[in-house]
């Protein structure tokens, strides 16, 4: 009898440890699951594009890179109608002046001029596209005796990531309206040994009696 009785007394004991564990890891699994959800709710409402100033020395300030998989967002290429014109401003050191066509066909083309002091810089030939429901815009750059930078089947892309009002992120180049009359541009570049910089251009519509 008392072999069988501490048989029981170690039957009671292991099974109020198994009962003791089984709770603890029921907690622990509640626990995990809200700390899941709560998580899955942040990430859910952040924006899904990097903050500005993301690097650690806050040089980027006015342009964004898109996070993997993301998509773009549903933007017409007529909400970018304000762009019609010449616009004309300082940037890299130096003067530029940008050219856009109204919506045509779908599509807004134009040109960029750039210069420093006297002697003539680059240029580039551009595009605002669709692509599915959101924009990518694409352009390709050119020496002052128009051979191309890349090769000739190759087009730089920056496909649209965010859109606040009438500020256009794409992934890398920033088209951003500033009054009436002003428009901010900026754009991500390698610099070599450097690193990666912004530039950054700030333009004023130009007038037709001013060009």
């Amino acid at each position: 009898m008392v072999k069988n009785g501490l048989q029981g007394w170690r039957a009671g004991a292991v099974l109020a440890n198994v009962t003791a564990n089984v709770r603890t890891m029921v907690v622990t699994m509640v626990v995990a699951i809200v700390a899941t959800i709560v998580v899955a709710a942040f990430l859910a409402s952040a924006t899904p594009v990097s903050a500005r100033g993301i690097d650690e020395d806050g040089t980027f300030v006015e342009t964004r890179t898109a996070v993997d998989g993301q998509r773009g967002p549903p933007v017409s290429v007529d909400e970018l109608a304000w762009l019609a014109g010449s616009w004309v401003g300082e940037g890299l050191g130096g003067t530029a002046r940008e050219v856009y066509s109204p919506p045509m066909g779908g599509i807004i083309t134009g040109h960029f001029v750039y210069q420093r002091g006297d002697a003539p810089g680059f240029s580039e030939i551009l595009s605002i596209a669709p692509r599915g429901d959101s924009l990518v815009y694409r352009l390709k750059h050119f020496h002052p005796d128009l051979t191309g930078w890349e090769e000739r089947d190759e087009v730089v892309e920056f496909p649209l990531v965010a859109r606040e009002g009438d500020a256009f992120y794409f992934d890398g180049l920033t088209i951003r309206r500033d009054g009436e009359n002003g428009m901010v541009a900026a754009v991500r570049i390698d610099r070599g040994e450097a690193g990666v910089g912004e530039a950054v251009f700030r333009y004023r519509r130009e007038a037709p009696d001013e060009r």
